[in-house]
């Protein structure tokens, strides 16, 4: 399993590098956009979303290179092939906090402005979404085929837009009223989780 893990990892190091420089510059981009808040959160969702896009750009690599093939004569199980996946996305969970803080000094330097309530609200998003993300692409992709996962990423992109812009309107009871019931959130996110894994799990194992 560490093996497919270190795979994964691999290739996300390896991915063109134009391509994920202009993904990244874009998201620091927007946390100068103003000094309204919502740009942090905007700017720190988009950065957690693209570290589990970066893990899933991975999973074309596997299509087009016919991974699976080569992947069934491993001697695990199909269980622990679909786990190692979401192994992976949970090491991306570190980068995707630092990413969040770095987005926030970086606000404070310019505009001199932190809202701990909102900053929290960050933290939560930095934590579920690329776990998030990658569970939802993972089952999708086991299902209908890695490259349906490039469609699905351009809607999560625009899903993502409409939250932040829907949420800007009443940031501060939005934001308050999710950090003061982690618990709920963390229900939400662990029942995401484990539906994917096991909706992953029978389409793997229904393709040969």
């Amino acid at each position: 399993m560490k093996g497919l893990v270190f795979k994964d990892l691999l290739l996300m190091k390896k991915m063109n590098k134009k391509v994920i420089f202009v993904m990244y510059f874009f998201v620091i981009a927007i946390s100068f956009f103003g000094e309204n808040e919502v740009y942090s959160i905007m700017s720190s969702a988009f950065f957690s979303l693209f570290i589990g896009m970066h893990l899933m750009m991975t999973m074309t690599y596997d299509g087009l290179t016919s991974w699976k093939q080569y992947e069934l004569t491993l001697p695990m199980s199909k269980y622990q092939i679909i786990f190692s996946k979401y192994l992976t996305s949970l090491l991306l969970v570190p980068i995707s906090i630092m990413g969040t803080v770095i987005i926030y000094i970086i606000r404070y330097v310019v505009y001199h402005n932190f809202t701990l309530s909102q900053f929290g609200f960050s933290i939560a998003i930095a934590i579920a979404l690329p776990v998030l993300w990658c569970s939802i692409c993972l089952a999708i992709a086991q299902w209908f085929g890695y490259m349906s996962v490039q469609y699905v990423r351009m809607i999560c992109t625009l899903l993502v837009i409409f939250f932040v812009s829907k949420i800007s309107k009443d940031m501060k009871y939005v934001t308050q009223n999710l950090v003061k019931n982690p618990m709920l959130i963390t229900i939400f996110a662990l029942g995401i989780v484990v539906a994917s894994y096991f909706v992953s799990v029978i389409g793997y194992s229904r393709k040969k």
